[in-house]
């Protein structure tokens, strides 16, 4: 019984990793994404929500993970010599699992200071635009002006 349990952990972690290379995909995505000109928001949301999908998997993968484990610990550690091979095959597959998360954690943080120059450039552009629209609207403004003659500058005589 404490093998299929040990089975299935194996089978937890090796589906972790599977789930860890498709987010470190959606990772390089992203990167692209946010570097592309001009940005396309859509597709960028659309793959922040796939991993989001991604990592709530990860978060029951780990929750069935610690349920299994818990049900086996005492029988492991009783007889650590008779599932040695299982363990190491686990320990190995964490292993993986900590330098995908490690370099997952590295992409996120080329990804947010892509999106942030990404947004600075969109505010100066939009802040461009504000400061265009309101020369215009003030120039308009003051060529309206001056068409309008003051009456007292009229002459009277006739």
């Amino acid at each position: 019984m404490t093998e299929d349990y040990l089975q299935i952990m194996i089978e937890s972690l090796e589906k972790k990793n599977d789930v860890l290379d498709r987010v470190i995909v959606l990772e390089k995505r992203q990167l692209a994404l946010a570097m592309e000109e001009p940005a396309d928001l859509k597709k960028y949301d659309a793959s922040m929500d796939e991993k989001g999908r991604l990592i709530d998997e990860l978060g029951r993968l780990d929750d069935g993970f610690t349920t299994t484990y818990e049900r086996v610990k005492d029988e492991v550690q009783a007889n650590p010599e008779q599932y040695k091979e299982q363990v190491h095959v686990m320990q190995e597959l964490i292993r993986a699992a900590v330098e995908k998360s490690v370099t997952i954690e590295a992409q996120e943080q080329r990804n947010k200071q892509a999106m942030q120059s990404m947004l600075s450039t969109k505010r100066r552009e939009i802040r461009q635009v504000q400061v265009s629209s309101s020369a215009a609207s003030k120039y308009y403004k003051a060529m309206s002006q001056i068409n309008d003659i003051d009456p007292q500058l009229m002459d009277r005589k006739k």
